[in-house]
């Protein structure tokens, strides 16, 4: 069952009258259910053994508790019990217990602590995101960061690290040797292609090294199969060996608005259409704070410009990345 599928279930079912029934389905054999109590919250039930302790979690929000329920029909049993205490966050919830409910099906009972465990790390950095937190613009810069992430220096421990677009730094990625700002176009009609910079510090030479602009161009097309969504797992898959780097990656994501629990919102197929790297040196058409030596005139805090990539050609390092690995 999916997220959809198990929030259909939940909304089937009655709400009980007494506090000590919960009203109940099964969505795996006959130890793995979805409940709602007297009060109209949603329940995840998975059967454990006798003496089991429930995870800790501090998610606001959200209850984990280990106890003996009876569901309808059914004799009182253990139960490890995550409970949804805000309809504000059904839909969070919804995306955890398909994830939870999946992987505890797959196990014997006495590791389905173990298994929620992992999951609620998993998911911690998603959980208070807003589903419009990431809008149209914001997600397609996201999606071009991340292909630049999946494609060229390719999914690390060191490329999350120096992954910096969701913690405020000035550039996108920084390495001590190197720095690179991604930007992202889709086609215009007249076929230029215009990157929005969007203060002075973002082409500013970084504190060492060589700064970089990575160009994405791309274009809607419903029969491409790059959306947001399957980047992030596609790079995921890459990273699962790696538990630090897997949630490092997780918590950046979440800084940044997305949550795969609204991965409905961020469907958008693109096909690409290139990508190309720039070096940004004294002579790239830019605007930094060293364009202005007497300081920005009076009354002005901040300056954005357009950057017509037609300009650019002669900075052009690399158009894939074994060019740009050479």
């Amino acid at each position: 069952m999916d997220a959809a599928d198990l929030d259909a279930a939940w909304r089937s079912l009655h709400t009980p009258e007494s506090a000590r029934l919960l009203e109940a389905v099964p969505i795996s054999g006959d130890d793995v259910w979805v409940a709602v109590d007297h009060q109209g919250r949603r329940h995840l039930l998975l059967q454990v053994p006798e003496g089991s302790n429930a995870p800790a979690t501090t998610t606001q929000g959200l209850q984990v508790t280990v106890g003996r329920h009876q569901v309808r029909g059914a004799q009182p049993t253990v139960y490890l019990d995550l409970t949804c205490l805000s309809e504000d966050v059904d839909v969070t919830f919804a995306a955890v217990a398909a994830d939870i409910g999946a992987d505890a099906a797959r196990v014997a009972q006495a590791e389905r602590l173990m298994v929620v465990t992992a999951a609620l790390s998993r998911w911690e950095w998603f959980w208070g995101v807003e589903p419009g937190g990431l809008s149209e613009q914001d997600a397609l810069g996201l999606f071009a960061e991340l292909w630049f992430l999946y494609r060229w220096p390719q999914p690390c421990a060191e490329t999350v690290d120096a992954w910096t677009g969701s913690t405020g730094a000035r550039h996108d990625f920084q390495w001590p040797s190197r720095s690179v700002e991604v930007k992202a176009a889709t086609r215009r009609a007249g076929g230029a292609v215009l990157h929005r910079i969007h203060n002075l510090d973002q082409l500013s030479d970084p504190e060492q090294g060589q700064l970089f602009i990575f160009s994405l161009r791309v274009v809607r097309d419903a029969l491409a199969r790059n959306t947001l969504p399957d980047l992030v797992e596609r790079i995921e898959q890459r990273l699962h060996e790696d538990p630090s780097s897997h949630s490092e990656f997780a918590r950046k994501l979440g800084l940044r608005g997305y949550s795969p629990a609204h991965r409905q919102r961020y469907g958008i197929h693109y096909r690409i259409l290139g990508e190309y790297l720039y070096e940004v040196d004294s002579g790239f058409p830019r605007l930094t704070a060293l364009s202005f030596a007497s300081g920005l005139p009076a009354g002005i805090s901040d300056v954005g410009y357009v950057l017509d990539m037609a300009a650019c050609d002669p900075w052009l390092v690399a158009s894939s990345p074994e060019e740009w690995h050479a």
